[in-house]
């Protein structure tokens, strides 16, 4: 079962987001709660968290902000790595529940709006972008995107579970996670993909975003008449090898 977490309503999230328009991060930790009057739980599905649970969540993420330089500038690369292990390991949720765009809604706009506004700081205009926060596009948003990195690419028959997330950077991350549903609904998928990448990134005069991205494309027309759900691990692992040896020959005669 998940541990269930605060869901905060469309209208009150609305109204924080549009409060945070010139606030620093500073400001914005003052406000920041632990609880908020206009928040609900899943009915059933799991045990609700805690306030104190919330308090040591909201604690240990900023206490790694820190460690990465928050509040000034700092390693956000390295902040959103270490903060996504931790998301995955000590919230307790079950995909279900981390797919509730509320959820992170809560934790951006309530539980840590500091900390989101750090990572992404806020535009020219006074305002910050809205994906970042209102959980609109889960693959972009500040937290939830960390979480969902984190438990696909998670491996607990490894010796290192989460090093996988240290492979790749953010841009070519999105390139995957984008992909949400022909790729990264597969999680062992999205391990081979890492891998594969992780095995030959510096091989050959082709830049490796451009093999990463073409292999890509190709995997992805390969979904539409292959059931890449069920098949093993290695196998996987052999397939993306081979669309990446296909596109880095066809890469280096273009």
């Amino acid at each position: 079962m998940s541990t269930l977490y605060p869901r905060l309503l469309p209208n009150e999230t609305e109204k924080l987001f549009n409060a945070m328009r010139g606030k620093t991060p500073e400001a914005l930790r003052e406000s920041a709660q632990s609880a908020s009057g206009h928040a609900v739980f899943a009915a059933t599905g799991g045990t609700r968290v805690t306030r104190d649970e919330l308090r040591v969540l909201a604690a240990e993420l900023e206490k790694i902000a820190v460690a990465y330089g928050y509040p000034n500038s700092g390693d956000v690369i390295e902040f959103d790595r270490a903060a996504a292990r931790h998301l995955h390991q000590h919230t307790g949720m079950t995909p279900g529940e981390a797919s509730q765009r509320q959820v992170w809604a809560f934790l951006a706009l309530v539980l840590v709006p500091h900390i989101c506004a750090w990572r992404f700081p806020m535009k020219s205009d006074g305002t910050y972008a809205v994906d970042r926060f209102k959980g609109s596009d889960l693959t972009r948003h500040t937290l939830g995107r960390l979480w969902t990195r984190a438990y696909v690419l998670h491996d607990p028959a490894s010796a290192s579970p989460y090093g996988l997330l240290d492979e790749l950077g953010e841009a070519d991350l999105d390139q995957i996670m984008a992909r949400r549903r022909a790729l990264a609904a597969t999680p062992s998928l999205v391990r081979a993909v890492v891998r594969a990448h992780a095995e030959d990134r510096d091989n050959g005069e082709v830049p490796a975003r451009a093999v990463l991205r073409d292999s890509l494309q190709r995997i992805l027309r390969l979904t539409a008449f292959l059931d890449l759900d069920w098949m093993p691990e290695d196998h996987l692992l052999e397939l993306v090898r081979e669309q990446r040896v296909e596109s880095r020959k066809n890469l280096a005669v273009a």
